[in-house]
């Protein structure tokens, strides 16, 4: 973890520079302008600085308001660069093509409606982001299993990332699906902070409000330990949570067994709780319950899918931007979202309520799961 911090400043130094450079300087003529921008573009650089300070020092309203506009900032940077490079691809064709072909039928913009189709569209799809993270969806699933002795409803939430933008608004649309659903369970997948808590009890006091019969429980995931994992259990358990860190609960009245295990970014900080592997957590669970398997990461080792009915997990975000869960993370998790079989077992993956970095998503929009798990014809 040690190296993250810095590679981070590195690229987003890269980001700032070849945006400036590139897109700005060489369109914009008037020297005020560019002084303007160039202070702009060093304020946007050292935002996260600010920004976290801010949130563990200053009163928690600035804090909200610099972080909100440095991540936004950040979103906004993202999708500069990244049109601004389509479009320095699509110049390079053109150059090659009247380089070897001589002839090329394309038109050849200016470097200033090269800036205003890129300031055009990062703006649109940071205004469309931002807009797509105030929607929260309800997905809904059921699973039978002769284990269970009777229906249990299950709310699952994950990553919301409750922290110096997070916050209330998050909480809050939870609560509405809570209060309209009225679940027997509740389940927390980790990164349910992001930030300093000490000031936010009054989300904790909000979340304790929700009380299913049958409890509520959590595990926790990579961000709990960014931020602190003390004061992030603190928050949890205030929540009204119990946190499962590498061990087992069972259920008796609908013969269910909870597990649950830390997130492996414990590891960095030395502060693991009980065993991180899949099968030697889940076999401390009864094998005749219904076994429901809390894990931040969509992540198995060998065959433990075996070993569980259902195993809920976030953490990806839906890849927050489309391409990006499809194409990229797919290939590092199970999957990016939504629900799978794994032989007899299920994994559902959540695109989480928050974001971790910019408010902005593409075609992800953020989700909690409503699951009906209901007894076969034995238990009927």
């Amino acid at each position: 973890m040690r190296w993250f911090i810095p590679l981070f400043f590195f690229v987003f130094l890269l980001m700032h520079l070849y945006a400036y450079l590139r897109l700005i300087r060489a369109s914009v003529k008037s020297l005020y302008l560019k002084r303007f921008l160039l202070v702009l573009f060093a304020v946007g650089f050292f935002s996260p600085l600010v920004w976290r300070y801010a949130d563990l020092h200053w009163h928690p309203v600035l804090a909200y308001w610099l972080a909100l506009s440095g991540l936004l900032w950040i979103g906004f940077l993202f999708y500069m660069v990244v049109f601004g490079l389509f479009t320095d691809l699509y110049l390079l064709f053109v150059f090659l093509s009247k380089s070897l072909l001589g002839i090329n039928p394309l038109p050849t913009p200016s470097r200033r409606a090269v800036l205003s189709f890129v300031l055009a569209l990062s703006l649109s799809l940071s205004a469309y982001g931002y807009y797509e993270t105030l929607n929260l969806r309800v997905e809904r699933f059921s699973l039978h299993s002769e284990k269970l002795k009777r229906r249990v409803k299950v709310l699952h939430i994950s990553d919301l990332h409750l922290g110096p933008v997070m916050g209330m608004d998050k909480v809050r649309a939870v609560l509405e699906v809570y209060e309209r659903e009225k679940p027997d369970l509740v389940v927390s997948t980790g990164d349910l902070v992001d930030g300093n808590m000490r000031n936010k009890l009054y989300l904790a006091e909000a979340l304790a409000s929700m009380k299913p019969p049958l409890g509520k429980y959590a595990v926790l995931g990579n961000h709990e330990y960014y931020r602190g994992v003390e004061q992030a259990l603190e928050f949890t358990k205030r929540a009204g949570f119990k946190v499962l860190r590498g061990r087992a609960l069972y259920l008796p009245e609908p013969n269910m067994s909870l597990v649950g295990i830390d997130d492996d970014d414990c590891r960095f900080f030395e502060a693991c709780e009980g065993s991180l592997s899949d099968e030697e957590v889940l076999t401390q669970a009864r094998r005749d319950s219904f076994i429901l398997y809390l894990k931040h990461k969509p992540r198995l080792e060998g065959s433990s899918e075996k070993l569980f009915d259902l195993m809920l997990s976030g953490h990806t975000h839906g890849g927050v931007y489309y391409p990006v869960g499809r194409f990229i993370l797919t290939h590092l998790f199970i999957s990016d979202r939504g629900l799978h079989r794994l032989g007899s077992s299920y994994i559902y993956i959540s695109k989480g309520v928050g974001t971790g970095g910019p408010p902005i998503r593409l075609f992800s929009p953020p989700d909690v799961a409503i699951i009906e798990l209901l007894p076969s014809d034995r238990h009927r």
